[in-house]
This record gives C-alpha cells, structure tokens and sequence, in this order.
C-alpha cells in the first residue's frame, strides 16, 4: 500500500468518532448560508418558503462533502464489523478513536497481548480492506 494511501486511511480513522459533527455543521452552512446584506432596500421579492426548503433539502443530499464523509463512515464501520475481531476495534480505539494518544503501536500490542508484528499484520489487513471498500485500491 502506498504511503500516501495509509496516512489518508490513518487521518480518516482520527476523523470517524467526529463524522456526525461535522455533517451536522456542513448541513447547518447549507441551511444557513451567509448572505451578503442587500444594500436595494425595498425592491423585489423574496422566493417564498416552500421553495426555499426545497432547494435546502437538495443542496443537502446532493453536497458532496456530506456525501463523501457518510460514505466514509459507513465503509469504516463495515470493516471495523467485518473485520469480526476484538484486537482490530481496539488497537483502532487507542491510537485513533481517542483525541489523547497515550499509547504506541507497542504500547497497544503490550497492551492487547499480542505481538508487535501481529498487530502491524492486522492494521495492515484492515486498511487494505479498508481501502478496497472505499475504491482506493
């Protein structure tokens, strides 16, 4: 696997405890947009409401940034499932779930009671599923 490739997947596993943050923030940018204030006072019309919750309920699911952060969230949670083992959800909670990093890739395998090459081994297996489920590889 490329380097490149392994610190997306590492930066997407730091993001995924945040996902719904930060939908939540990109759907409320769509919904409230800064609108430059008008210096016309008095002239025309405004499109009524209905419409206007329309186009928001479109813009949402058609903007790309939320699309691409569910599909993410989604494929991570698919192969933290199928990966079907314990070692793999935990080294994932200690050196990316949590904003403190308090262990190394050793520290975890001390840890979880497995060898440090064992650990790499599974890490690896997981990103490359990982990277497959989301079309990298």
């Amino acid at each position: 696997m490329r380097r490149s490739t392994f610190n997306y997947i590492e930066d997407m596993l730091r993001d995924y405890p945040h996902y719904n943050e930060y939908i939540k923030e990109c759907e409320e940018e769509i919904r409230h947009p800064y609108v430059e204030p008008d210096a016309n006072i008095g002239g025309g019309r405004s499109a009524g409401k209905q419409e206007r919750l329309t186009e928001t309920i479109v813009r949402i699911d058609e903007d790309r940034r939320i699309r691409q952060m569910k599909r993410q969230q989604k494929a991570i949670a698919k192969c933290l499932d199928r990966s079907n083992s314990d070692i793999v959800y935990q080294m994932c909670k200690e050196l990316y779930f949590m904003n403190k990093r308090r262990l190394t890739l050793d520290g975890v395998a001390y840890k979880l009671n497995v060898s440090r090459r064992t650990l790499i081994r599974r890490r690896e297996d997981f990103f490359i599923d990982l990277a497959k489920e989301l079309g990298m590889q």
